[in-house]
């Protein structure tokens, strides 16, 4: 236990001397902005059991992320392709032979909570923009669902994104990388019901070499990725060379 706090306490250190340096240099917002990472989600397909925009291959034959993240993890995407960056679209006649754990029925999001790093936001929705990549929160309040993705609980990996910091400000996800295998994520939904779900990994990657088919791509069970920005800071572009990607399954 006290390895994790030492270990949060330099990240957070670490992430609050990026944000004054941040600041210092009169960067505009978008430096930390979820729109800097590589590629776009997969289209928008329906696989035989009813859930929208998985996309990717239906088994899952992609290696499991590192539960310490890992800037050298393996990549399917590519930004020459024009859907690349977060999966592809689903085979014809993909189907799941039979689904793993507990499943929910489809109810929108509305709030996520991560108990272990003491941060909570309002889900808004986030659709799928001209340029075919995710839309993202404007402000560092709130966190947004993947609208083509499932709703929490469902089968499928659900997509949850925010910001890392917001106007030169800690956001929403600031200690998203500082997570830990077995903390609990918690969705509460329209239909008044609370999707919980305990982290499996933690991975960090290069915005240029994003695990598309390993974030996007169907999964046989309900699982959900939190994504936002992370690493160093390119202080020509004003944004983070990295994605940090939590990785988790539902529990309850």
């Amino acid at each position: 236990m006290t390895d994790d706090r030492t270990g949060r306490s330099r990240r957070l250190t670490a992430s609050a001397a990026a944000v004054m340096a941040f600041g210092l240099l009169g960067i505009g917002a978008t430096g930390y902005a979820l729109s800097q990472q590589a590629g776009a989600p997969p289209e928008v397909v329906a696989d035989q059991a009813g859930h929208v925009g998985h996309g990717g291959d239906p088994s899952p034959t992609t290696p499991a992320p590192s539960s310490t993240a890992s800037p050298s993890a393996s990549a399917s995407g590519s930004a020459q392709s024009p859907h690349a960056g977060h999966g592809g679209t689903a085979p014809a006649g993909a189907a799941y032979e039979t689904p793993k754990g507990t499943l929910m029925e489809r109810s929108r999001p509305t709030k996520v909570t991560l108990p272990g790093i003491g941060a909570s936001a309002p889900i808004i929705d986030l659709k799928l923009k001209s340029d075919k990549r995710m839309e993202v929160p404007d402000n560092g309040t709130e966190a947004g669902w993947f609208t083509s993705s499932p709703t929490p609980g469902e089968l499928g990996p659900a997509i949850i994104a925010a910001h890392v910091t917001h106007k030169s400000k800690p956001a929403v996800f600031f200690e998203l990388s500082g997570m830990r295998k077995g903390e609990k994520i918690e969705v509460e939904r329209e239909d008044g019901t609370t999707a919980t779900f305990a982290v499996t990994s933690v991975g960090q990657y290069p915005k240029a070499k994003f695990p598309s088919e390993q974030v996007y791509g169907s999964v046989d069970r309900a699982a959900l990725r939190l994504i936002t920005c992370g690493g160093v800071l390119d202080g020509e572009t004003g944004s983070h060379v990295d994605n940090v990607v939590v990785y988790a399954d539902l529990v309850s």
